[in-house]
């Protein structure tokens, strides 16, 4: 394959801060349109020289990419993604897949049939810190995970934007889930919650529990894993500690490029970008997968229906 011709759909704050500057780095990518219905998001596109169109179809006609990067609002994930496959496309998609299970289900079917990659962004699975962690208990028994996500400020389906990851990250850490239970509060809209605690027995043996807040003062990222006599706790994205025999061992994200660790490289963005980028030069499937992460998006329906909010069924 020679240059691979990417289209972007969404020029709003996640492409605008991290995706397009990453694509634009890259060798052997090329952005050749950006599709957005906003005038602010085509502006955003003409601002870097890029062709910009507000609708998806011309976009992909004027400019016959081979993959697209789906970053528009979570509750147009699903439609776009599948109308990329339709056209033989390669897609990477924001989290979540879809905001309903069926939705999701049939994202992933689509991209089998069409034999193209469907990649979800759950870039947590490639922030270093969190990628030292799980190696640290690859080979050991692990029985407690804690992970917390606090944010300020709720939003429609905060969950779906927010928790979700530390979710796919207990999924990821401890395997299937086997039995939830789960409390949430909200201030009178229970698809705007504010809290979200739930705990999780997962078929391994291990306990995981979730704390996710959008009344907090600040943002807090946290994971903390036990087990076999070690323990790993990660302070998202900045360190991790690795602890085991009395020592602890810690690292720290610091000076990488010109004396400061950028956010793209802490969190992963860049990581799975690139990932996505490698999987379909060379056709294999990523690490997350619309498949592989499909587990996460059932479980976040299991735990908001035990903690009485609105699931993703259809």
């Amino acid at each position: 394959m020679g240059r691979l011709r990417v289209a972007v759909l969404g020029a709003g704050t996640i492409a605008r801060a991290i995706h397009l500057p990453i694509l634009r780095r890259l060798e052997g990518v090329e952005v050749v349109g950006v599709a957005d219905p906003r005038p602010a998001g085509r502006a955003v596109a003409a601002s870097l020289g890029l062709p910009a169109f507000d609708d998806l179809e011309r976009c992909l006609e004027a400019t016959a990419p081979d993959c697209a990067f789906v970053l528009t609002p979570k509750e147009t994930h699903a439609e776009l993604a599948g109308r990329c496959l339709a056209r033989g496309l390669d897609v990477f998609c924001e989290k979540p897949l879809a905001l309903r299970l069926d939705e999701a289900e049939a994202a992933v079917t689509a991209a089998e049939q069409a034999g193209r990659l469907l990649m979800v962004g759950f870039n947590r699975r490639f922030a270093p810190v969190y990628e030292r962690a799980r190696a640290a208990f690859a080979e050991r028994r692990l029985d407690v995970c804690l992970a917390v996500k606090n944010r300020p400020g709720t939003e429609y389906r905060a969950s779906l934007e927010n928790a979700i990851h530390m979710v796919d990250l207990l999924r990821w850490f401890c395997g299937e889930a086997s039995a939830v239970s789960a409390e949430a509060q909200h201030a009178g809209d229970p698809f705007r919650e504010t809290s979200l605690v739930a705990t999780i027995r997962f078929a391994s043996g291990a306990l995981g529990c979730l704390v996710a807040n959008r009344s907090t003062s600040h943002w807090v990222e946290r994971l903390e894993c036990y087990g076999s006599g070690w323990s790993a706790v990660v302070g998202c994205p900045d360190w991790v500690r690795i602890g085991h025999d009395g020592v602890e061992e810690l690292t720290e994200m610091t000076a990488q490029a010109m004396g400061w660790a950028a956010v793209e490289d802490k969190m992963g963005f860049r990581q799975e970008v690139e990932h996505f980028v490698a999987c379909v030069r060379a056709r294999r499937e990523p690490r997350t997968s619309g498949r592989a992460v499909l587990g996460t998006h059932r479980l976040m329906h299991e735990l908001l229906v035990a903690a009485g909010l609105p699931g993703l069924a259809g």
